[in-house]
């Protein structure tokens, strides 16, 4: 019989994908901002001090930036301005794994905020981190978290673990799923394991 299942390739975002850390250029976005700029070196004095954690610096940050006056407009215009950094070499390969029983997701720890009009560009789906409207619910899409997030969302059940990319050695537990995977290091492709 033949596996008619979809295939999943799940891509990390930030120096994988990117050739940088898009949380970096999103947070001096904001600096430059009169209104956000005291609020972000505060968090960003906190982080670099180690008094708050990684996931609480992103929900304050995100907090910060979008009290900013047209936000979503801002936040669009970043979004789709990555699209520009996508390291072409990378993509061509995602691609080439790529046919029409694939489905391409964008797994990053980067706010959906701007990672959503990427992956608009794109036409890929994406799971991100996530604040609710309230600025209470905060998922920070990291380690064990993307590993639930892929699971629940494409069950083993019903989808082929293909191909997963990341340069996070956070990320070994998800590269571990699938049936290619690989670690990125300084844009160089190095195979993880294989299943097959």
């Amino acid at each position: 019989m033949i596996d008619m299942k979809k295939k999943i390739n799940v891509i990390d975002l930030d120096s994988t994908l990117l050739p940088h850390n898009s949380l970096i250029y999103y947070v001096l976005l904001f600096l430059k901002n009169q209104r956000c700029f005291l609020p972000v070196l505060f968090h960003l004095e906190q982080r670099i001090t180690g008094k708050i954690t990684k996931e609480e610096f992103l929900k304050k940050i995100m907090i910060t930036a979008r009290k900013t006056t047209n936000y979503e407009k801002k936040v669009k215009k970043f979004g789709l301005s990555l699209y520009d950094d996508i390291r072409k070499p990378m993509l061509r390969f995602i691609l080439e794994n790529t046919d029409e029983f694939t489905i391409n997701i964008l797994c990053t720890a980067s706010p959906e905020d701007y990672v959503k009009y990427l992956c608009e560009k794109l036409g890929w789906p994406y799971i991100s981190s996530t604040l609710d409207k309230n600025d209470e619910n905060f998922i920070h899409m990291f380690e064990h978290n993307k590993v639930i997030a892929v699971k629940k969302m494409y069950p083993k059940q019903k989808y082929t673990y293909h191909l997963a990319m990341s340069d996070n050695v956070s990320d070994r537990e998800l590269l571990k799923l699938f049936d290619q995977s690989y670690h990125i290091k300084n844009g160089k492709r190095v195979k993880v394991n294989s299943t097959k």
